[in-house]
């Protein structure tokens, strides 16, 4: 009988146990940094209850303590000429936009990369996207060829975080930090960052920039999983409700909004009523997997108070160019309501209400069919001149534009069900009552 050397296989045996101890270690370790309990402690040492899911989502735990902090602006003050509140609808921002836009002195004239971006507050720089190539630059812009453009996540606790977009470049010191990154491609960091420390560069378009409080859900969204593909958005906090009284009042010096609340208002839903955001029934929500094509704001429609004149209504609907139209029709939505544009969302149309007779805050089932003839909308100064949307200004007013534009009709089948169809071209004597067009949201 021969008899096999047995010494070799017992030490590759142990050599495969440990490999295999290794990996289910590495991937016990990864499981537990992935569910460990973040901090709960504000650096005062109260406790705070926030959404820890969320923060592990936005910060890959690359965050410390917990509780808001005091911030500043996004860019040097002296840079900036004015500031539009959350809540535009523009093109496919067809609900209202969860963040502001930092104009700079020449607004969207000047050069790329002209003023600074800096960090609101001490704390980490957790999410760098870059956004591919001139993303959102008007076709006006002077300097040709277009740099990278950047989107940034800043984690100052694990509760509390802000982002800034459409960066034209990264400061030298912070790209040196970044993997090297071309179009739609992100990269998880933790970069320190000091306040009022430049992390990057903006020109030639605005910036975008808002605050995430995870400790405080919005409460005026109906159900939260409509947005479970941006699941930041029902997190969308006031900046100034973080500045001290100073730099409060510094920056509320350069908004173009002057209703309370000052910094703008993105959630309107009220359940049982016509206002806030719908969509389409089946069509998976905001951003969903269900809903993954290139234009998924088809499905979105939004009736709520513009952004910057909160007492008219703006109809917004995600599908408005697929209605039937007349011979001849050539509307629209009557111009561009700001310098913020969403760069050619063909399906996506925005309408001043011309008379909001039945409210939408309190049209509900019992108010049946309801009926809003549409404008397009400019924006007058206090001496009835039209804004020019490039500079600052208060006392700002929407008023009607360009005649009937179109009719929409809304009636409420359930507390969360709409029945909904426009009509372009058309006026309220033409219009009658729903057809074989009329689509149902839900919310």
């Amino acid at each position: 009988m021969v008899k096999h050397d047995q010494k070799g296989f017992g030490h590759l045996g142990l050599l495969l146990v440990a490999v295999v101890i290794a990996i289910v270690g590495l991937a016990g370790w990864k499981v537990y940094q992935a569910n460990k309990p973040l901090p709960k402690q504000s650096a005062s040492g109260k406790a705070v209850s926030y959404n820890q899911t969320e923060s592990r989502a936005l910060t890959s735990g690359n965050c410390n303590g917990a509780g808001s902090v005091n911030i500043g602006p996004p860019m040097p003050l002296n840079q900036v000429s004015f500031v539009l509140p959350y809540g535009e609808v523009v093109g496919g921002h067809v609900t209202p936009i969860d963040h502001q836009y930092y104009n700079g002195l020449l607004a969207n004239s000047a050069l790329r990369d002209t003023y600074d971006v800096i960090a609101p507050a001490d704390g980490n720089i957790v999410s760098v996207q870059h956004r591919g190539d001139k993303v959102n630059t008007p076709p006006h812009t002077v300097d040709i060829p277009s740099s990278d453009e950047y989107r940034i996540v800043i984690a100052h606790t694990c509760s509390f975080l802000t982002y800034v977009d459409l960066v034209t470049s990264l400061d030298a010191n912070i790209k040196s930090k970044v993997p090297a990154l071309s179009g739609g491609q992100g990269a998880t960091v933790k970069i320190p960052v000091t306040k009022g420390e430049v992390i990057g560069h903006i020109g030639g378009q605005t910036l975008d920039f808002a605050v995430w409080d995870l400790s405080r859900p919005l409460q005026g969204f109906v159900d939260y999983a409509d947005y479970s593909g941006e699941s930041w958005k029902p997190y969308t906090a006031p900046p100034t409700d973080y500045m001290d009284s100073s730099t409060k009042a510094a920056v509320v010096a350069k908004y173009v909004r002057t209703a309370a609340p000052v910094d703008g208002k993105i959630d309107y839903d009220i359940d049982g009523k016509l206002i806030g955001n719908w969509f389409l029934q089946g069509s998976g929500g905001y951003h969903a997997a269900s809903n993954t094509a290139q234009n998924y704001w088809v499905g979105h429609l939004s009736i709520a108070p513009d952004n910057i004149d909160p007492s008219v209504y703006i109809a917004s609907i995600g599908n408005y160019d697929l209605y039937p139209k007349p011979a001849g029709y050539s509307g629209g939505s009557g111009g561009p309501t700001s310098t913020a544009t969403n760069g050619g969302s063909k399906d996506a149309e925005q309408f001043m209400i011309k008379s909001a007779t039945s409210n939408p805050a309190t049209a509900g089932q019992s108010s049946g069919l309801v009926k809003y003839e549409l404008t397009g909308k400019t924006y007058l100064l206090t001496n009835g001149v039209q804004w020019d949307n490039a500079s600052f200004a208060t006392g700002i007013r929407a008023s009607a534009a360009g005649g009937i534009q179109g009719v929409i009709l809304a009636q409420l089948t359930g507390a969360r069900t709409l029945k909904f169809e426009a009509f372009p071209g058309e006026t309220a004597a033409q219009v009658s009552g729903f057809d074989g067009n009329a689509k149902t949201y839900t919310r």
